[in-house]
């Protein structure tokens, strides 16, 4: 988007913003009597005010809740405002309500021509397919078991790379366990089921003593002509398919003699190998069945939309559950914001300050547009609303087929992903986020992925300019006395919580008459809140750990802490006295932008 054009935007946006906030704050205000721990103090322990309640709540419960507020989300889309990805998304999460059966699943187009399952069909594994015919099947949708191809250009040849699998999703008696859990919801007979685990885990530990054997991390290339006329250990390669196996993987065409194969940890694939020239092909299938199906059955079907079309469902969430208009005003504002108070600062290097333009203007694009390149990468994608199985396999393979996401792209899901949480949150409400509950929900989440945008790597920290050493070093020993938070951590939450808060202070600046008619209705509840109030506690609330690990809590709960013993808003807007554990210090940790 050109300069013009973004300042041509915000001008138009700021003109349709105008109005005054409607009764998403009230009702929001409202529920938060249910969500907070109201025996605690904000000014002493705000992190249990806010998260007490909610990280140590029923996980099945809010699973619960998030799954029916997506349904009502799919329900009230008006399917010809859709966009074709949507729609897609939309018929995945149908059949996968519809149709998750045994007959489903027999009439998949993988189950019939791979051999089937010999546990639910004695005679579903005469199949002529090899170990290696059977693996390529499953390969080309994007499930590598015992080693995975990767396939590039070099030059004028193709580079196919062979990675042993070290994959280990459970422990072994996790793994016994679900097996048991699985063959018992597919309603196998006890004495079938008990005969085939014991196989599966007879196979299950050889595949893991492979796996924990030490090997050297080495390569070893060959060409194509040379590979398949090679014997590896005692595995003849001219024995084995490997045309009809690449062929599987390029869509019908197939490596040329001179293409480059590279192996690594040779030992290891020679090890698996081994294991499949020894396994029967009964063996094998229910082996590949179980543990293909195992999270697709324990997965609801929110979760599986997630994981399958992740890209897709982020969009689609945040589309559903804001205001657009609103939105793209407050990412604008807060773009300007990081402009005036960060951009040419000696905090912020060079390209972090271009990654987060990049960022900002990806974000905007995606709002604006409907993003019009997702939709377009969906486009050769065509599931329908039965068949759940059969659409598993066609997403799996489209999403294999595709170019791995851009470092871009993940963080704008990440980001994204935060409707899920607020969707949660408001479950009892036909919301469409007003500008308020923008940034009272969204603004620091968006204000942390705005400075930091700027590098891919996870090092904390690696957005900050070199040049900022020494202000770095003083803010270190401010903010680390007495504390073990970490200061890259607290340094980026007091950037975010700067940019957010001048943003959120302009907007009530400009709305004085509905803050004025707001606030009197706001303190009337138990929680005496006021909009100023309500932005602590909304910017925290998303923030509350999904799952209740004590570790987690504690780490967030001092990172918190420390932020808002930073921060003299806070004070004000709860009425911290000194001698509050978290009324502001009167000596705070410098961090002026140009300093």
């Amino acid at each position: 988007m050109s300069v013009q054009l973004f300042f041509l935007v915000l001008w138009l946006l700021h003109a349709a913003c105008g109005n005054s906030p409607d009764n998403d704050v009230l009702r929001f205000g409202e529920q938060l009597e249910q969500l907070l721990d109201k025996t605690r103090s904000p000014c002493q322990d705000f992190y249990g005010y806010v998260c007490g309640r909610s990280a140590n709540g029923n996980q099945t419960l809010r699973r619960q809740q998030e799954q029916q507020r997506f349904q009502q989300l799919l329900r009230a889309a008006n399917p010809i405002q859709l966009l074709d990805m949507e729609r897609q998304l939309l018929n995945f999460y149908k059949s996968c309500e519809n149709t998750r059966t045994v007959d489903s699943l027999k009439s998949s187009l993988l189950y019939r021509s791979s051999g089937g399952w010999p546990v639910l069909d004695a005679g579903s594994n005469r199949t002529a397919l090899g170990w290696l015919a059977l693996l390529g099947q499953f390969h080309e949708m994007g499930a590598p078991y015992f080693f995975e191809s990767s396939i590039s250009m070099q030059s004028n040849q193709r580079l196919v790379t062979l990675q042993p699998d070290l994959t280990r999703r459970h422990t072994l008696r996790k793994f016994e366990q679900r097996v048991g859990e699985l063959l018992q919801s597919f309603g196998v007979e006890q004495s079938r089921a008990h005969v085939a685990a014991l196989e599966v885990l007879s196979l299950e530990r050889s595949r893991r003593d492979i796996i924990k054997t030490e090997r050297i991390d080495d390569q070893v290339q060959f060409s194509y002509a040379n590979f398949k006329r090679s014997t590896i250990g005692n595995i003849s390669m001219s024995r084995l398919d490997w045309d009809g196996y690449f062929r599987r993987l390029l869509g019908g065409k197939t490596l040329q003699p001179t293409d480059a194969i590279v192996v690594k940890q040779l030992p290891r694939l020679v090890d698996y190998m081994q294991l499949l020239q020894n396994t029967s092909m009964h063996r094998l299938l229910n082996w590949i069945w179980i543990d293909y199906l195992m999270d697709i059955s324990a997965a609801d079907c929110q979760q599986l939309a997630e994981a399958y079309a992740g890209d897709v469902y982020a969009h689609l969430l945040q589309r559903l559950s804001s205001d657009r208009v609103q939105l793209t005003h407050m990412y604008a504002a807060m773009g300007r914001a990081y402009k005036e108070q960060l951009s040419g600062s000696v905090w912020i290097d060079e390209i972090s300050e271009q990654g987060s333009q990049r960022f900002l203007s990806q974000l905007m694009h995606v709002l604006l547009n409907g993003d019009a390149r997702l939709d377009a990468a969906y486009q050769p994608l065509q599931l329908g609303r039965r068949s759940f199985y059969r659409n598993m396999e066609k997403l799996r393979r489209f999403q294999h087929s595709r170019q791995p996401p851009s470092a871009a792209a993940l963080q704008l899901r990440q980001y994204a992903q935060i409707f899920e949480t607020i969707n949660g949150l408001l479950a009892k409400q036909q919301q469409s986020l007003s500008a308020p509950l923008n940034y009272v929900l969204l603004s620091e989440r968006l204000g942390r992925h705005l400075v930091a945008a700027g590098s891919s790597s996870r090092t904390p920290g690696a957005w900050r300019s070199s040049d900022s050493e020494q202000q770095f070093a003083q803010f270190q020993n401010c903010s680390q006395a007495g504390s073990n938070t970490n200061a890259h951590e607290l340094l980026l939450s007091m950037w975010a919580q700067r940019l957010a808060g001048s943003c959120y202070k302009l907007w009530l600046t400009g709305q004085q008459a509905a803050v004025a008619s707001l606030n009197p209705q706001l303190t009337v509840g138990r929680l005496q809140l006021t909009l100023q109030r309500l932005y602590f506690v909304g910017s925290l609330l998303v923030e509350c750990p999904r799952e209740g690990l004590p570790g987690q809590q504690e780490r967030k709960r001092q990172l918190q802490h420390a932020l808002l013993r930073n921060t003299p808003e806070f004070s004000e807007a709860f009425s911290c006295r000194p001698g509050d554990a978290l009324y502001a210090q009167q000596q705070r940790c410098p961090l002026a932008a140009n300093a």
